[in-house]
């Protein structure tokens, strides 16, 4: 156990001899002398010198290196003092840290710390991949040159492959918490995220009764996926619910036992000997202010359950191409639940080029309003066909019916006919063609495929 330190080339080292034999040498200490970067060169016996007149110090800038020149032609530490010539770097010898260096190659890792007055910086560094960590002030930084500053708080970055894993849970989140000598909140404490929790599954709530005063689907977020109440995680919760119990766990403090009995319990309840920890293994995102998620290409979000997408005010999807919603089961929209928009539009669909196609291929197709229904065509003709029979009808009993070939005028009053010329003459018909709609299930050949004891079920 411990851990060794070797001086590097160009040190200056403190070296006896065992038995005081001169042909066995060890080195026993480390001095602050020695000829290292921009350094000082050593003088015999303490008598004055010239500084160096070698120069290893080229321009500084925030993007390329300096003080790479080692004038013992070694590898001593790159950080250092002021140098003794007017390029060198003199910082106030603020960093200190470990470097180890490739055999063969320019490569090298290190843990570096930064003690400069109110600008602490810990830099744990690979050349490997541009792999760092970085804390505290953030400068632009090339060995012993310190540049100015790119931004401040914790920088994690590699241009190679990264992950960050959390077997029983991660939170990520934009708002602070009490963090100084006096106090300190929970590192799970996330007391906004589940507020803004909350507010959602209240929004969710509100909407799905709204839906089912309505008439159209509830929201299976709030009431229930996998069955009425449940979702694929748990049978006594719905998707909404259950995830607001995940994020608002509170386990023992005592040890790590208790902290997995109550995990597995899902408590939520709060006690001074409780720390705030998720009972399932979720992820956690909130934002303070906002939150941007951006691709250039693709962007997939799926769900194994359920998809809640919720706003507090408006929502829109945008697609510069197609936008497509399937669904395969119902499909509910719902426009103005609480209040028509300022131009009095509860649900608005526009086709500004092309046609707009609605089908019911399995059923009925319902077209109802409490006041008006106008069907307007501006330039060309409005067309009604069906397969059997055609019935206009209105409360007080009149009622034309076309069926087969025939048309069939009723009503409890009187018929007016008014024209400039009538004709009657003699029968004829017109022929219309009826779309074929498709078929997503074949009733009859499933059942064929199941007599005959089939994977598949042929049309």
């Amino acid at each position: 156990m411990g851990s060794q330190f070797l001086p590097r080339i160009g040190q200056e080292v403190l070296v006896q001899f065992i038995e005081n034999d001169i042909d066995r040498p060890i080195v026993v200490g480390a001095l602050y002398n020695g000829q290292g970067e921009g350094g000082v060169a050593p003088t015999p016996g303490g008598a004055p010198a010239r500084a160096d007149e070698g120069s290893p110090f080229g321009s500084a800038t925030d993007h390329s290196t300096s003080g790479q020149g080692n004038l013992a032609g070694g590898n001593s530490p790159v950080w250092h003092g002021a140098s003794a010539g007017a390029d060198g770097h003199r910082n106030p010898a603020a960093q200190w840290g470990i470097r180890t260096k490739e055999f063969g190659g320019s490569g090298y890792n290190q843990l570096l710390f930064d003690d400069t007055d109110a600008q602490g910086r810990v830099q744990l560094r690979s050349t490997f991949a541009g792999t760092e960590l970085t804390l505290g002030h953030l400068v632009h930084a090339a060995d012993n040159y310190r540049g100015s500053l790119r931004g401040q708080g914790a920088e994690l970055r590699t241009d190679a492959w990264g992950a960050i894993r959390g077997g029983a849970g991660l939170l990520v989140t934009s708002y602070a918490i009490v963090h100084n000598a006096q106090a300190r909140d929970p590192a799970g404490d996330n007391v906004a995220g589940i507020a803004l929790m909350k507010q959602a599954v209240k929004l969710a709530e509100t909407f799905s009764e709204a839906a089912t005063t309505h008439r159209t689907v509830a929201l299976a977020s709030y009431v229930g996926s996998a069955r009425p109440g449940g979702s694929a995680r748990s049978d006594a919760e719905a998707p909404l619910a259950g995830m607001l119990t995940a994020v608002s766990g509170m386990v023992g403090a005592s040890g790590l036992d208790a902290a997995r009995a109550d995990a597995g319990a899902r408590s939520t309840a709060p006690d001074d000997g409780k720390v705030p920890h998720p009972v399932d293994p979720v992820i956690a995102v909130s934002a303070r202010a906002g939150l941007a998620v951006t691709a250039a290409q693709a962007m997939q979000l799926s769900s194994g359950d359920t998809v809640a997408l919720m706003s507090g005010a408006d929502s829109q999807f945008v697609g510069g191409a197609g936008l497509r919603v399937h669904a395969g089961q119902a499909l509910g929209v719902l426009g103005g639940a609480v209040a028509p928009d300022a131009g009095g539009i509860g649900l608005q669909a526009i086709a500004a080029q092309g046609a707009i196609d609605v089908q019911a291929q399995g059923d009925t197709l319902s077209v109802q309003a409490r006041d008006d229904v106008q069907v307007i065509s501006a330039s060309s003709f409005s067309e009604w066909a069906a397969h059997k029979r055609i019935s206009l009808s209105t409360v007080g009993g009149a009622n034309i019916t076309i069926e087969g070939g025939n048309i069939t005028v009723q009503c409890p009053g009187k018929i007016a006919i008014h024209a400039g010329k009538k004709s009657f003459t003699g029968p004829e018909q017109a022929a219309v063609a009826l779309p074929v709609l498709p078929q997503s299930i074949c009733v009859e050949c499933l059942l064929k495929a199941r007599a005959a004891g089939s994977p598949f079920a042929m049309r």
